[in-house]
C-alpha cells in the first residue's frame, strides 16, 4: 500500500475517543509497514541470490529489471525454425567423372563357393566419396641458365617478376594467410598451428605480419579504384567505430555503396579524417549515416539519418517511461518504412507520404517540456535534422536504415574480439585494405581467395 505523510497533530483539545481511534489507525499504519519491511527484505534476499554483473560475469545487459537501451528491431515471423516449405535447398551431387574408380567385383560365390573370375559383371550401384586430397609443400625451383654468344656476350635467362629472393612463399602462400587473417578472422598463433597442422608449413608470426604487410601493399592499386567507384555514387552510406591500437583509442571508418566497400583508420573520430579522405564530399550523393556530426557536415547532395537508430531509442523511451510521445513517433516510423515498400515512382504527389510529412510536423511541434530530459534531448535532435528524418521517402535506392555500413564495419569488431587489438596503426591499415577488397568481392560475387591471388601474383 502507497503511505502518506500524516498531519501534525494538535493534542490540546482532543478528547479520548479521539485519541483512541487515532491511536488505533497508527498501529494499522505500522502493522502494514512491518509487512511491507518484509517484503523489500525478502526480495532483496532472491534479488542477492541472483546472479547479476555485480557478483558474476553476467554482463550489466543481463540484470534484472535493466531497460535495454540498444536492442533489436526484429519482430517474430510466427514461422518454425529450420527450412520452410518450398525453400531451395542444396545437397551433394554425383558427379559423372570421378578421379578415382574403385570396382567393387565378388570373386567367388558366397552360396556354392564357385569361382566367379570368368563370369560376366553387372554393374548395380554407385556410391561416390567427396574427400580433400592430402596436402603436401609444393617446391619449384627456378634454374638460370647463361648462354654465351660467338660475339662473346653473355645471354642470362630471366627469372618471373614475382621471384626476387632465394626462396620464398609463393601467391597461394600468400593468399591463404591473408584469406584466414582478413577474411576469417584467424589471430596470428592459430593461423601458425593451422599451416602446420594442415600443410606441414612451418612459418613465425613475424613472417605472417610481414605477408599480410606485402599483401596490403599490392592491393593499393584495387583499394584506392575502390574509393573512387564510391564517390560518384548515388547514395553512399558511412560509419564508424571504435578501436584500441596498441592501448590507445582509434577509429575504423567506412564508406560503402551498393557493390563498394572503403574502410581507412585514424585515431580521431572528426571531420578532419572525411575532409582527409574525401576533400570535396560527395556534391553527387545521399549520404546515409548515423547523428554523427562530423558525417552530417560532410559535403553532400542530401542526407538520410539512420531510422533504425531512432527506433531503438524510441523503444527504449517508451519501455523506461511508458511515453505516448514516443509510441506516436514510433508508429510513425513504422509507417513510413511501410510506404517506402509501396513505392514504386517517386512522384512530387504522394499523398500518404504528404501526409506521413504532416504527422512529423504535429510530433515535433508538440511542447515536450514536462517530459524526461532523455526524450526532450531526442526531441531537440529530431528538430535539428527534421530535413534529413524522411529523404527515403523521396529518393530512389536510399534506405531507411545504415544497416550495409553497419554490417561493413561490424567485421572490425570480430576481429577485435578475437585478437583483442591491433598493434600497429600500420597493421590496422593494413587490414582496412584487404578487408575493403574482400568485402567488395563478396558485394560482386567474386572468389575472394582468388581475388587475393591475383593479388599476391603482383610483382612486388
Amino acid at each position: 500500500m502507497s503511505i502518506e505523510k500524516l498531519p501534525k497533530l494538535n493534542l490540546d483539545n482532543t478528547s479520548n475517543a479521539e485519541l483512541k481511534t487515532m491511536v488505533h489507525a497508527l498501529v494499522e499504519m505500522v502493522n502494514n509497514l512491518i509487512d511491507q519491511v518484509e517484503c523489500l527484505k525478502m526480495e532483496a534476499t532472491e534479488l542477492k541470490a541472483t546472479k547479476n554483473s555485480g557478483n558474476s560475469s553476467v554482463p550489466p545487459s543481463h540484470d534484472h529489471g535493466r531497460v535495454k537501451k540498444n536492442q533489436s528491431l526484429r519482430k517474430s515471423s510466427g514461422l518454425k525454425r529450420g527450412g520452410q516449405a518450398k525453400h531451395k535447398g542444396s545437397t551433394l551431387e554425383i558427379t559423372q567423372s570421378p578421379d578415382t574408380i574403385v570396382d567393387l567385383s565378388p570373386c567367388f560365390c558366397g552360396k556354392c563357393g564357385l569361382d566367379l573370375e570368368q563370369i560376366p559383371q553387372v554393374l548395380k550401384q554407385k556410391r561416390q566419396v567427396i574427400d580433400i586430397p592430402p596436402t603436401q609443400l609444393l617446391y619449384t625451383e627456378y634454374r638460370n641458365y647463361s648462354k654465351t654468344c660467338s660475339c662473346g656476350h653473355e645471354n642470362k635467362g630471366e627469372f618471373p617478376s614475382n621471384v626476387k629472393a632465394p626462396i620464398q612463399y609463393g601467391a597461394s602462400v600468400e593468399s591463404l594467410v591473408a584469406y584466414l587473417s582478413v577474411r576469417q578472422y584467424m589471430p596470428f598463433k592459430r593461423m601458425k598451428e593451422c599451416l602446420n597442422d594442415v600443410f606441414g608449413l612451418r612459418i613465425s608470426e613475424g613472417t605472417l605480419v610481414n605477408i599480410i604487410k606485402r599483401m596490403a601493399i599490392k592491393a593499393l592499386p584495387a583499394y584506392n579504384q575502390i574509393k573512387e567507384n564510391i564517390k560518384d555514387s548515388h547514395v553512399i552510406g558511412s560509419d564508424e567505430t571504435g578501436a584500441k591500437i596498441n592501448g590507445s583509442k582509434g577509429w575504423f571508418w567506412v564508406w560503402q555503396n551498393l557493390f563498394n566497400t572503403y574502410i581507412t583508420v585514424a585515431f580521431s573520430r572528426g571531420y578532419k579524417v572525411i575532409e582527409n579522405e574525401f576533400p570535396d564530399g560527395f556534391p553527387n550523393s545521399i549520404l546515409e549515416s548515423d547523428c554523427l556530426p562530423a558525417q552530417l557536415k560532410t559535403k553532400a547532395k542530401g542526407y538520410q539519418i539512420c531510422i533504425a537508430h531512432l527506433l531503438r531509442e524510441i523503444e527504449y523511451f517508451i519501455q523506461l517511461y511508458d511515453d505516448d510521445w514516443s509510441k506516436k513517433m514510433k508508429q510513425l516510423f513504422h509507417d513510413s518504412w511501410e510506404l517506402k515498400k509501396e513505392i514504386k515512382v517517386y512522384t512530387a504527389d504522394i499523398p500518404i507520404r504528404t501526409e506521413i510529412i504532416k504527422r512529423l510536423d504535429e510530433l515535433l511541434a508538440d511542447d515536450l517540456e514536462n517530459q524526461e530530459v532523455k526524450v526532450r534531448t531526442f526531441h531537440k535532435r529530431l528538430l535539428k535534422y527534421k530535413f534529413f528524418i524522411f529523404t527515403f521517402l523521396y529518393q530512389e535506392g536510399v534506405s531507411p536504415d545504415n544497416n550495409a555500413s553497419e554490417r561493413a564495419i561490424r567485421n572490425v569488431k570480430v576481429k577485435l574480439k578475437i585478437s583483442g587489438q591491433f598493434i600497429t596503426l600500420n597493421s590496422a591499415m593494413d587490414f582496412s585494405v584487404l578487408r575493403s577488397l574482400i568485402d567488395t568481392c563478396v558485394k560482386n560475387g567474386a572468389n575472394i581467395f582468388n581475388a587475393l591471388k591475383a593479388t599476391a601474383l603482383i610483382p612486388s
